[in-house]
């Protein structure tokens, strides 16, 4: 029970530390992946972008 309440914890803080609770927790999920996802494609395409000028 103990893990279950520190999970839920974890959960309500990355919801609120991004959306202040002012969304539904799946439209937050999906814009916080979505986000990452976005920020690691660019992140490539950079390193890609670089290796192929030193090339």
């Amino acid at each position: 029970m103990e893990k279950s309440k520190n999970q839920n914890k974890k959960i309500r803080f990355i919801v609120v530390r991004e959306f202040s609770g002012e969304k539904p927790m799946e439209e937050a999920f999906e814009q916080v992946i979505e986000r990452q996802a976005c920020k690691r494609f660019e992140d490539w395409l950079d390193t890609r972008e670089t290796r192929k000028e030193a090339a």
